[in-house]
């Protein structure tokens, strides 16, 4: 929930959608997601369909400030199960 600071490291956090949910309309933009088990709501960059993150399997990236964050993140993504179906590691962007 912290703002990244210019200069500093991003890392991603990856997840592909679960089959029912569709977000065809937001490729290539950053839209919020809610986060019901954490009452907010966090932006998610929804890839587009010709990027070499789609055609990786990649349906959304999480920006995060840190690996803590990305850990943080992880465990919320796990227990969000009806929006997303898996994650990929955390990795420096």
């Amino acid at each position: 929930m912290k703002k990244i600071s210019n200069n500093k490291p991003v890392f991603g956090l990856s997840v592909k959608f679960a089959e029912c949910i569709d977000y065809t309309e937001d490729e290539g933009k950053i839209i919020q997601i809610g986060l019901h088990t954490r009452n907010t709501s966090v932006p998610m960059i929804v890839t587009a369909r010709d990027s070499e993150a789609k055609l990786q399997g990649t349906d959304g990236i999480f920006a995060l400030c840190s690996e803590k964050c990305g850990i943080k993140m992880k465990d919320t993504v796990t227990k969000e199960l009806a929006i997303f179906k898996e994650f990929k590691d955390i990795s420096l962007q």
